[in-house]
């Protein structure tokens, strides 16, 4: 048990008496000023401090709550932004998609005595001695060897290997090709043959032309229709310049090719012609010939016979 003596008596007494006197004072402050008045001068500072203290505190929450609203707002724009930018990219990438397809779509009706097969190029090898891609149709889809590829644009090359769903073409720019072509202009009508170009992939030369053959900067090559593999007629590119060869009896062209075969991303195989003629593997199969520094031999795969 607790033990209260006469000194715990009254100092609780004491306590009790102040704590009733000051409650008094306060609410008699008004009718006694004596008192309350040097009490509200101590107070006061106090209470200014306190409410100073509350009112930052107030402007730091507001703060931080604009500052975490602003963050919330500015999140919500960059993922709005992102979206739209992506938005963007799908519609472009779809359009352009379109273009091409429309493109395609309009060269196959404006070609109706061809039967053109459709493929996309899936990857490609451009190399020095080699410039070979690869399409995603094959021997599933009707591809067969030698079939000629083509874009609305011109000559692409000629199917070199079938697979079950793909097909390796090997292009027109490739130093082991050739192909029969003609001067379309009705004053020329020069026949030879086309060349990838080793040193110069990019040019494929119009080669073995009679030094007084008439052809001109600016002539228009097509496609002789000689051999197995061409149908006549198809645009390869135009004349840039005329060159005497090494020996002096003959000259050469170099040509600029109508396709970009940088930006291809579609081709079409000619399968056959509405007549039912189709683009079989010729009976002799083309001999393809080692790579010289001029590639001078005759008889290169895909080389029309003249």
């Amino acid at each position: 048990m607790f033990s209260f003596g006469k000194k715990s008596v009254i100092g609780a007494f004491i306590l009790f008496f102040v704590i009733a006197v000051v409650g008094w004072a306060w609410r008699q402050h008004n009718s006694i000023p004596y008192v309350t008045g040097p009490i509200q001068t101590v107070i006061t500072p106090a209470e200014e401090g306190v409410t100073w203290v509350l009112e930052h505190i107030s402007d730091v929450n507001r703060i931080i709550e604009i500052s975490l609203k602003n963050r919330i707002e500015w999140e919500n724009l960059e993922n709005e932004n992102a979206d739209l930018r992506k938005r963007v990219v799908d519609y472009d990438e779809v359009a352009a998609e379109n273009a091409r397809l429309r493109r395609l779509l309009d060269f196959r009706a404006a070609h109706k005595d061809l039967q053109l097969l459709a493929g996309a190029v899936i990857s490609r090898d451009y190399g020095t001695w080699t410039n070979t891609m690869i399409i995603g149709i094959g021997d599933n889809q009707g591809v067969k060897e030698n079939m000629a590829v083509i874009t609305p644009d011109g000559v692409v090359g000629f199917v070199c290997d079938v697979f079950p769903d793909s097909a390796r073409v090997q292009l027109m720019t490739d130093p082991r090709t050739g192909m029969g072509a003609v001067v379309q202009r009705p004053e020329s009508r020069v026949a030879s043959v086309v060349r990838g170009n080793g040193n110069m992939p990019t040019e494929p030369q119009f080669v073995n032309i009679a030094k007084d053959a008439d052809i001109l900067e600016g002539d228009t090559l097509v496609t002789s229709g000689f051999g197995s593999i061409y149908p006549k007629g198809l645009y390869i590119g135009k004349i840039t310049s005329i060159h005497m060869d090494d020996s002096g009896f003959v000259k050469y062209a170099v040509i600029a090719p109508g396709v970009d075969f940088s930006k291809l991303e579609e081709v079409f195989v000619i399968t056959g012609t509405s007549a039912g003629t189709s683009y079989e593997k010729p009976d002799v199969a083309p001999k393809l010939v080692p790579q010289t520094q001029r590639d001078k031999v005759e008889g290169i795969k895909g080389t029309a016979a003249l």
